[in-house]
């Protein structure tokens, strides 16, 4: 062993903190979430109003993961912006994975998808997509109004405190009827509970297009009236696209999209129909 390197260890025969916080960035002392983490990179702001086509598909074709058989293929849809529309077919229709494929969550296979004029990706605050089972760390300390807070990392990131939106966060509390709840851990909310509380972080974030599937299958008679309220409410702007299995749903939608055999079929479209949300 070197003179140097062996006068650099104690009798147990490890180096001395001091030599070892040598080899750590300062940084990585300070702050070691920051460190190991980079900075997750948000898409630019948009500013642009909605206008015209909210959703556009062409000749879509997507597998529900990298190297599995297409679960749809030449796809091709729209939806105006405003509209509230339906997505049906069976199960493993791939509903899901339209959904996903959205969101930005899943590869394209083939064709090109715009949402709001732009290719799907990651960290747009126009869009929000809410999963049929959300997957949340088991007894994570988290509480509802912080969850609902969340909605507002889309515009200053995830590492940066937000100091505005108070104002927002009690609104949309109000509106998916929750500040009874909003000091109570997430891990102790219902099924339909948790929903509402992820469609108000969808507000907060001023989601301008809600990808939505199946939000009803978990929701009793009170939720799920609260949240119909919600997405069908006339002064609500935002487009949305929710897969359902409820037939009796379907009457309160602008647009139905059927998708079965791996094709995909529009039912009846938002222009002219008389259920439009104007």
């Amino acid at each position: 062993m070197a003179k140097d390197d062996a006068t650099q260890r104690t009798s147990t025969g490890r180096r001395p903190t001091k030599v070892m916080r040598k080899n750590f960035p300062f940084s990585f002392l300070e702050n070691p979430l920051s460190a190991l983490i980079p900075a997750v990179p948000y898409a630019k702001e948009e500013k642009v109003d909605c206008h015209g086509v909210a959703i556009l598909a062409e000749n879509l074709a997507c597998s529900a993961q990298p190297g599995f058989p297409l679960a749809f293929q030449n796809v091709n849809f729209s939806i105006p912006c405003g509209c509230r529309a339906a997505l049906i077919g069976p199960n493993g229709s791939g509903k899901s994975t339209l959904l996903r494929t959205l969101a930005g969550l899943n590869p394209l296979a083939e064709g090109t998808v715009k949402l709001l004029g732009v290719e799907p990706r990651l960290g747009r605050s126009r869009i929000a997509y809410l999963a049929q089972r959300p997957q949340l760390t088991p007894f994570f300390p988290l509480q509802l109004k912080r969850c609902v807070q969340m909605g507002t990392y889309a515009h200053h990131g995830w590492f940066e405190e937000c100091h505005h939106g108070e104002a927002n966060i009690e609104k949309a509390l109000q509106l998916l009827d929750l500040k009874s709840l909003a000091d109570r851990p997430i891990h102790q909310l219902s099924g339909g509970q948790l929903q509402r509380a992820l469609l108000a972080r969808a507000t907060v974030q001023g989601a301008e297009i809600l990808l939505l599937d199946e939000p009803f299958s978990a929701l009793d008679s009170r939720s799920r009236e609260i949240v119909e309220s919600f997405l069908f409410h006339s002064q609500n702007t935002f487009t949305v696209l929710m897969a359902t299995h409820d037939p009796a749903e379907l009457k309160r939608f602008d647009c139905v999209l059927e998708l079965n055999h791996g094709t995909l079929k529009t039912l009846h479209a938002c222009r002219g129909h008389p259920h439009h949300h104007d």
